[in-house]
C-alpha cells in the first residue's frame, strides 16, 4: 500500500509545523482543526502562529500545493496516516485531561482501515497508548493495535521562536505497540527530517564511550545527526521520554530558583554565580531562575508523570516540591515588588504598577501556563493598579504602546523578556517618568543602565 496521504489532526505549534513540513516532502497532506478562524487564515496563507520557522514552511508548503487546511473530517477518509497533534491540558485540580485526545481518535475511527498507521503526538503519561487509546480504536474499528492498525507514539519537540531547533532538524524518537509498526514510524519520520535512524541500544553506546587511557579527561561533547530518529524499545519508554525530559528541567529551574531566594537573603548575584558555575567543563546546564516557567510543556508535562506514578503505588517527592516551588515563583516575584515599595514607605496598595509580558517566554505569541495571569491576579488583589504590556502577546494589553503602560506608574514587573520590548524599554526616557522600582522577573536587565533614582531587584540580584 502507498502510505502517501497524511492526516494531522491539530493545527496548533505542533500540528502546523509538522504538517507543512510533510508537504514540503512531497507528501499529500490534510490538515484538520476545529477552529474555522485558524483554517480561514491558513487558506489565506496566513499562519496563526507567530513564529519564523512555522511561517517560512507554511510559505513552502502552500508553494508545494501539497496541503489542504480543512474542518471537515470527512476529507480525512482518503488518509493512510494519521498524527495526533492535539492538546493535553491538566485540569485544575493538576490531573491529566483525556477529552482532546479521545475526541481526535473518534474523529478518525471512521475512517481507519486495516494497514494504516496512526501517530499520537500529544503529550502523555506511559501506558495511555496500550490502556487507553489501542482498546478505543479497537472498540470503535474493530481493528487491533497489533497488525491490524500500527499505533506509534512520537513525543512532540518544538522550541517556538529558535531560529535553529525547528521542525526540520530537531532529533526524534518513536515507540509503537510492536516492532513492525516502530519501523513504519522510525521510516516515515526519517523520510521527513532527512536523518539516520538508531535504536535507542546505540544510542546509549554512542553517548557512553568506553573510556581507555587514551581519551581520560578529554572534554567530548556529543549530538546525534540532525534529523535523526531513535527507535525506542517500547511505546511506553516514548511516552516516558517527553514526560521525563521536561520533569528534568522543571527540577532543575525550581532548583535554581531556590538558589535565587538564598541568594536575595544572603546578599549574592545568582545570574553572576551561575555564570561562574557553567565555566565548568562538564556537567549539564546552566539553569537560571525566573518570575515562572510557564509554557504547556514546563509546567503541565511533570503533572501527568507524577499522576502516572502515583496512580502505579509511588508518590514523587521531589517532582511535588520541585512543582511547589516554581508554582510559588509569582508569589515571591510580587514579594520582591512588595519589599522595594517597603523600602520607600509606600504601601503596595493604590500603587500603579506596568506589568511587562504576557506570554510564557522571550519571542513567542504563547501564554499557556504564563506567570503573567498568577502575578496580575496578585497584584490586584493587593489593591495595585496594572496596567499590561506586551509586544507579542496583544490581547490582555490594556495599552496600545509601551510608552502608553509607563506613563504614571511607579513601579514595573518584568514578566517576560522580548528583546524588543526590552529593548524599546532602555532607551526610553525613564528619567522622566515616575518610576520609582523595577521587578526583572527574568533578570534580563543591567542594574547600570537604570538611572539611580529607581530601586532594582531581580530574581536572587540586587
Amino acid at each position: 500500500m502507498d502510505y502517501s496521504r497524511i492526516g494531522v489532526i491539530g493545527l496548533g505549534y505542533v500540528g502546523l509545523p509538522l504538517a507543512c513540513l510533510c508537504a514540503k516532502r512531497g507528501y499529500e497532506v490534510i490538515g484538520f482543526d476545529t477552529s474555522y478562524r485558524v483554517i480561514s487564515q491558513l487558506l489565506q496563507g496566513k499562519s496563526h502562529i507567530r513564529d519564523h520557522s512555522t511561517e517560512k514552511l507554511l510559505s513552502e508548503a502552500l508553494v508545494s500545493s501539497h496541503f489542504s487546511p480543512t474542518s471537515d473530517p470527512l476529507v480525512l477518509s482518503s488518509c493512510n496516516i494519521y498524527i495526533i497533534c492535539v492538546p493535553t491540558p491538566i485540569t485544575s485540580h493538576h490531573e491529566p485531561d483525556l477529552t482532546p485526545l479521545k475526541g481526535a481518535i473518534e474523529l478518525i475511527s471512521s475512517h481507519l482501515r486495516e494497514g494504516d498507521l496512526v501517530v499520537v503526538e500529544s503529550t502523555v503519561f506511559p501506558g495511555t497508548c496500550e490502556h487507553i487509546i489501542a482498546p478505543m480504536i479497537s472498540d470503535l474499528t474493530g481493528l487491533d493495535c497489533n497488525g491490524q492498525i500500527s499505533l506509534a507514539h512520537c513525543p512532540e519537540r518544538v522550541n517556538p521562536g529558535d531560529h535553529f531547533w525547528t521542525a526540520e532538524n530537531i532529533p526524534r524518537v518513536v515507540g509503537a505497540m510492536d516492532q513492525f509498526g516502530a519501523n513504519r514510524a522510525a521510516q516515515f519520520y526519517a523520510s521527513i527530517l532527512g536523518g539516520q535512524i538508531y535504536d535507542v541500544r546505540d544510542v546509549r553506546s554512542y553517548f557512553r564511550p568506553k573510556f581507555s587511557l587514551g581519551n581520560i579527561g578529554e572534554l567530548v561533547t556529543k549530538q546525534l545527526p540532525l534529523g535523526s530518529v531513535t527507535k525506542m524499545r517500547s511505546i511506553r519508554d516514548a511516552e516516558a521520554v517527553k514526560a521525563m525530559e521536561n520533569t528534568v528541567r522543571d527540577v532543575n529551574i525550581a532548583f535554581v530558583n531556590e538558589l535565587a531566594m538564598i541568594s536575595d537573603v544572603l546578599g549574592l548575584d545568582v545570574v553572576d554565580i551561575i555564570d561562574g558555575m557553567s565555566t565548568k567543563p562538564f556537567g549539564k546546564g546552566p539553569f537560571y531562575p525566573g518570575a515562572g516557567v510557564g509554557g504547556h510543556c514546563i509546567a503541565v508535562d511533570p503533572e501527568w508523570l507524577k499522576d502516572a506514578s502515583i496512580k502505579a503505588g509511588y508518590m514523587p517527592e521531589l517532582i511535588q516540591l520541585s512543582r511547589n516551588t516554581n508554582n510559588q515563583m509569582p508569589n515571591y516575584t510580587v514579594g520582591v515588588l512588595q519589599d522595594l515599595y517597603s523600602e520607600l514607605l509606600l504601601p503596595i496598595r493604590g500603587q500603579s504598577v506596568a506589568i511587562l509580558g504576557v506570554a510564557y517566554k522571550r519571542n513567542v505569541d504563547d501564554s499557556r501556563e504564563s506567570p503573567f495571569y498568577a502575578i496580575r491576579d496578585l497584584l490586584v488583589s493587593k489593591g495595585a493598579n496594572v496596567n499590561i504590556y506586551d509586544s507579542w502577546v496583544t490581547t490582555e494589553n490594556t495599552h496600545s504602546s509601551l510608552a502608553d503602560a509607563l506613563k504614571n506608574v511607579s513601579g514595573v514587573l518584568i514578566v517576560t523578556d522580548h528583546d524588543d520590548m526590552i529593548a524599546e524599554f532602555l532607551q526610553l526616557d525613564l528619567l522622566s517618568l515616575e518610576l520609582k522600582v523595577v521587578v526583572d522577573g527574568r533578570n534580563v536587565i543591567d542594574k547600570k543602565s537604570l538611572p539611580d533614582s529607581i530601586l532594582y531587584r531581580g530574581i536572587g540580584r540586587r
